[in-house]
């Protein structure tokens, strides 16, 4: 595995949740690292978190959802003689739980914005630089609800499954045009994680189906950077069953989500909107 010591490492939405758990990590492994995040407050106790352990760090609120804030922040960083960014981490989400006819015409695209434009734009600041030096690494979190579609979050589905087209692109495009094989891409699909977002799901097989704690997918994040894999699931065995969804009729893998679900639509729906 790669040593990140001494990489500077960028994390959007690193006030709460995983990203939180990346830029601690992350700093306790010796690398520099900035903190996006549009809440001030929250932003500033990871800092404070990172500062206290005797971490290097760097914050700035940024709304993502901002081409322009993006930019501001890019400029401020480079002004103040912040070391280029190496490891780009992509984080920042939103998810809302409800039917696709109850969302406001702004919530989706607020989901649209922060999920998915927001990449495009992180990226179009820091890729100029880690091609030109052909070293960088690109992380972007997709989902598991980017490989299957889940009821109840369509839109934030639809952005997840965009994510996954996107960085598999982009990868081919760097490959094919730029022929910068030191720069790298990892795409993550973590399955559920206490970070307020997602509730404990239930499933027949709670062992497997489980939620996991931010610090436990921070690890599985910084592994899979460290072993330069394309694509990572969290747990690991889940991402088997994108290859099973693949290959099985349809018909058959709905009976296989069904029997593995220990909860009815309507157990579920109810549990949704509470």
């Amino acid at each position: 595995m790669k040593n990140l010591c001494g990489e500077t490492v960028l994390v959007t939405g690193a006030g709460h949740g995983i990203g939180k758990e990346l830029a601690v990590q992350l700093a306790g492994m010796g690398c520099i690292v900035v903190c996006w995040d549009n809440d001030r407050d929250a932003n500033r106790s990871t800092m404070n978190e990172i500062l206290e352990a005797g971490g290097e760090v760097y914050g700035y609120v940024v709304d993502v959802a901002k081409r322009m804030e993006i930019r501001e922040a890019v400029r401020l960083m480079r002004k103040v003689g912040i070391p280029e960014v190496t490891i780009l981490v992509n984080n920042a989400a939103i998810l809302m739980h409800k039917s696709l006819l109850s969302h406001e015409d702004n919530e989706i695209e607020d989901t649209f914005a922060v999920n998915v434009f927001s990449n495009f734009w992180t990226i179009e600041a820091f890729l100029p630089a880690m091609l030109q030096n052909d070293k960088g690494h690109i992380v972007c979190m997709s989902s598991m609800c980017g490989i299957y579609g889940i009821p109840q979050k369509v839109p934030y589905c639809s952005s997840k499954f965009a994510i996954r087209g996107f960085m598999e692109a982009l990868r081919e495009e760097v490959r094919l045009f730029q022929r910068k094989l030191g720069v790298r891409f990892t795409t993550i699909y973590p399955f559920y994680v206490n970070t307020g977002l997602a509730r404990d799901p239930k499933y027949r097989f709670p062992y497997i189906f489980r939620a996991v704690s931010p610090a436990y997918a921070a690890q599985e994040v910084i592994k899979a950077v460290r072993r330069d894999y394309t694509e990572y699931s969290i747990p690991r065995c889940l991402f088997s069953l994108n290859s099973i969804n693949r290959i099985l009729p349809e018909s058959a893998m709905r009976l296989i989500l069904d029997y593995l679900a220990d909860i009815s639509n309507k157990e579920q729906q109810s549990e949704e909107s509470s």
